[in-house]
């Protein structure tokens, strides 16, 4: 048995796989298993795949293109570590990350381990609102359970413990023995399925603050443009966490379960509504429409602390409570208007004055 199984899904990658994959035959914790799924890549990344071979570690299946979560399923359905974590293929990781979260997870017979994160090389890092260390089942409802699904920030703004499975290794005998596994027809944020079940169960945890793994983002990218069908694509991941949160009956988790469908909603809502959309505005509000009417928004309605959220996400629960899609459509693409003016003016004008050496010799003064 190897000690992690490492699980990496791949479609069409070829620019940033060879990274990727160097990162992870580098790691200085050997006893490891790289499962390589190439989910039917019509690009180099069979060609690249196959130069790893020589590597005894390496194994690589590739099979018809059936999306993320059915890839990692299959990756599963094949690892034999006794944990399993997961690279993206567009990303890579930091040398020791598999041999410092492997450490963490016997320093307290962990069923998870969660590390940071940094976007790019030398981009922005995500830190979690929870201290570093290990965490028993006490703390882990205390602490975690309480912020998975997601929170609502001083400034009012949604908040969660960010869910990515690359961010973590799993105990694979405790996800087998409760029987947690991916579903293969998720297309929408279906890491949070897996990490939300996991940690449901999990008795140990651990956090590990440093940003281990990188996280590429493109910018303009495909991902960060309008997504045709959105809300289709989360619904029946919320009927799934719905379900799971029903179920679970050591603590209450509904309330919170109410709010992350509400944030779902509200993104597939500002996919629909800003410019970025290409749809006209008549489709945009039937849209919107579908959207308001769907039975999970009728189900979080009521069980949002309103007063806590921030004028823009307080305006659109308003706005959904009363099935306003033309009002909603205005209110979003006046918001657009403002934030692409402080976008553009503002924020350099602000840049401008804090760098001017005038400013900096009279506040040097204070």
């Amino acid at each position: 048995m190897a000690k992690i199984s490492v699980i990496v899904p791949i479609y069409n990658a070829e620019k940033y796989l060879e990274q990727c994959l160097d990162s992870i035959v580098a790691q200085t914790l050997e006893d490891i298993e790289i499962i390589l799924i190439d989910d039917g890549s019509t690009d180099s990344c069979s060609e690249i795949c196959k130069k790893y071979l020589s590597d005894s570690r390496v194994t690589y299946y590739r099979k018809e293109n059936e999306g993320l979560a059915a890839a990692r399923a299959d990756g599963i359905a094949r690892a034999n570590g006794e944990y399993i974590g997961f690279v993206d293929s567009d990303d890579w990781i930091k040398p020791y990350m598999y041999e410092k979260m492997y450490d963490a997870a016997k320093s307290n017979d962990s069923d998870i381990v969660f590390c940071n994160c940094q976007q790019n090389e030398d981009g922005y890092i995500f830190t979690p609102e929870m201290p570093e260390g290990a965490y028993g089942r006490k703390e882990i409802k205390e602490q975690i359970l309480s912020k998975t699904l997601g929170y609502i920030s001083e400034s009012g703004s949604k908040r969660a413990i960010r869910w990515s499975n690359c961010l973590r290794i799993y105990k694979l005998e405790t996800l087998k023995n409760n029987g947690i596994e991916f579903d293969r027809r998720l297309r929408r944020s279906q890491d949070l399925q897996l990490t939300y079940e996991a940690t449901l169960v999990a008795q140990n945890y651990y956090y590990i603050a440093e940003p281990l793994y990188h996280n590429r983002v493109v910018v303009n990218s495909l991902s960060r443009g309008y997504t045709k069908n959105m809300w289709p694509l989360y619904t029946y991941l919320i009927e799934i966490l719905y379900k799971d949160t029903e179920n679970f009956k050591e603590m209450d988790l509904m309330d919170q379960m109410h709010l992350r469908a509400f944030f779902f909603a509200t993104d597939c809502i500002e996919n629909e509504a800003f410019p970025i959309c290409p749809n006209d505005k008549a489709t945009k509000i039937k849209l919107i429409e579908q959207i308001m009417n769907d039975p999970i928004c009728e189900r979080f309605c009521g069980h949002i602390e309103a007063e806590k959220l921030n004028p823009f996400y307080r305006k659109y629960y308003e706005l959904i409570q009363k099935k306003d899609a033309k009002g909603i459509l205005k209110f979003t693409q006046k918001y657009d208007r403002k934030l692409t003016f402080r976008r553009k003016y503002i924020v350099p004008a602000i840049n401008f004055l804090t760098e001017n050496a005038i400013y900096k010799k009279i506040h040097s003064k204070r």
